[in-house]
């Protein structure tokens, strides 16, 4: 994980008082604000926890985030551990939880333990499906679960919208290939794509503040201005390149947002 997204944790989390960094699922008429983000948020966690087996008692939670997860499951007596390579992730578990993490990718793991289930919330899009399902295969128990919710590039997916995620044709060919049974499989591409108009909004909102700001100092403050524009001007042009990327309409045209759960064959 790239310091980038290191920066985004710490946002989310300490400016945003976010405890989640994952979609939301929202209702139709939900008012998009930060205080119902964390709402919808809690449903998608409560959608993901509810299909995690009964039976299921060692549980890996892979790319744990700021660890809210992991911490609603060892409250229901699961036994959990974490993964990432992100170092704040790691420094948030580690100060949070005493729980084993293991600071590694996913496809890097080393170890003989095996699980019950492993769940991944919004991080398979960052492991090569092949190096996944292979992963998978070897840490879970026979008949182990694998717990999969994120969002999946189809095949008409182009440009910015393409390069983020599995194809989800060519990912459940893997996990065919791979001897894993699909038990469930549910489309909430539009429940989720909300989160994305509420991104929308704020970032319209803050260009819209830069913009305001510019012209109000530029006549008093020549100099100032030029400064303050030369230091923001790169984050300035990214929000404007990257506007498909919270395009909620593209997004629901080019991607689908799946829990996928697959079993052991």
């Amino acid at each position: 994980m790239s310091k980038e997204n290191d920066r985004s944790l710490r946002f989310y989390n300490e400016v945003l008082g976010l405890n989640h960094l994952h979609y939301g699922i929202w209702s139709e008429d939900e008012e998009l604000t930060l205080s119902n983000l964390k709402n919808a948020q809690q449903r998608y966690e409560d959608f993901l926890v509810n299909r995690i087996p009964e039976q299921s008692r060692k549980i890996l939670d892979v790319g744990c985030g700021t660890s809210a997860l992991t911490q609603r499951l060892l409250s229901m007596g699961k036994e959990v551990q974490g993964l990432s390579p992100d170092e704040t992730q790691k420094n948030n578990f580690t100060q949070n939880l005493n729980v084993p993490f293991h600071h590694c990718r996913f496809e890097d793991l080393k170890t003989d333990q095996t699980f019950d289930c492993l769940v991944m919330s919004e991080s398979a899009q960052y492991i090569p499906h092949e190096k996944l399902f292979e992963k998978s295969r070897s840490r879970l128990v026979p008949k182990g679960h694998l717990l999969i919710c994120d969002y999946f590039i189809l095949n008409n997916a182009e440009g910015v919208l393409a390069k983020s995620g599995h194809n989800l044709e060519e990912f459940r060919q893997q996990a065919t290939g791979h001897q894993f049974e699909l038990l469930e499989e549910v489309d909430i591409t539009q429940e989720t794509a909300r989160t994305l108009d509420l991104a929308m909004i704020l970032a319209t909102k803050a260009l819209k503040g830069l913009e305001i700001f510019s012209e109000q100092t530029r006549k008093k403050h020549p100099i100032l201005t030029k400064l303050v524009f030369r230091i923001l001007r790169k984050k300035w042009l990214k929000i404007q390149r990257e506007k498909d990327l919270i395009d909620s309409e593209k997004f629901k045209a080019q991607k689908s947002y799946r829990l996928l759960h697959y079993q052991v064959i």
